[in-house]
């Protein structure tokens, strides 16, 4: 007669191992790259972007298994140097920082508070060159900056993302290359817009604008004079609702 084994094994023992099967396959994957197939000279390592609620990304990022990434994630760059660390919550990052291959971080993004968070962009070098502040989901706040730390370009709106508070331009060495700034605080919100030759200190066009709700942006109101270098009015014309009304000179 044949004797039947039975071998009993634990229920805690098969539910745990079960579990570490089903962790195995929620691990975050990684991927490693070439900086030259990521980096844009303008807007730097946008690839994680996408993934960044906060920033408008409505995007997912899952494992090779198809979960939802959970937890910090790293990626690499084919040399090894790591380009990226963040942390997710059901496939969106709510933290990271990107990396140049020296090291140096080229971005970092963090929640300020509930409803703020900041992203900070750095040169190779590792100078500043961007700062942006969010505002439930919306970009309010952008500061450029050169690499030799003088501001090169600045946009602002309050809080609803309604009313812009301003949007200017710098050259190299700090001196005001375009001034866009509301001269009014009441609608319709008056704008004066001013153009400088290099230096920053001759005007080179000067008009006024005001927001169209029919044309969806800025029309000239007013009239928009030109000069040349030495500060001669060489133009100037008046537009009513962004269209051409007379020529003065």
């Amino acid at each position: 007669m044949r004797r039947v084994i039975y071998v009993f094994i634990p229920l805690c023992i098969f539910l745990n191992a079960t579990a570490q099967e089903n962790f195995k396959g929620q691990v975050a994957h990684e991927k490693v790259y070439d900086l030259k197939d990521i980096y844009d000279s303008t807007y730097g390592i946008q690839l994680f972007d996408k993934f960044n609620s906060a920033m408008g990304g409505d995007s997912v990022r899952k494992t090779l298994q198809g979960y939802m990434c959970n937890g910090f994630v790293q990626d690499h760059y084919k040399n090894g140097a790591l380009l990226h660390k963040g942390f997710y919550t059901d496939g969106q990052v709510t933290m990271y920082s990107n990396y140049y291959p020296n090291g140096q971080e080229e971005r970092t993004f963090k929640a300020v508070t509930e409803r703020k968070s900041e992203m900070k962009k750095y040169f190779e070098s590792g100078k500043i060159k961007s700062v942006v502040d969010f505002y439930d989901g919306n970009a309010i706040s952008y500061h450029d900056f050169y690499e030799n730390g003088n501001p090169a370009y600045v946009e602002e709106y309050d809080k609803k993302h309604e009313r812009l508070l301003q949007r200017c331009s710098f050259f190299q060495d700090g001196k005001p290359e375009n001034l866009f700034i509301p001269i009014t605080e009441k609608a319709p919100i008056v704008y004066a817009h001013k153009e400088y030759f290099p230096g920053g200190t001759q005007v080179k066009e000067e008009y006024q604008m005001v927001y169209s709700s029919n044309a969806l942006d800025y029309i000239k109101e007013g009239e928009d004079k030109v000069y040349d270098e030495k500060g001669t009015l060489v133009s100037d014309i008046q537009y009513v609702d962004g269209q051409v009304n007379k020529t003065i000179k």
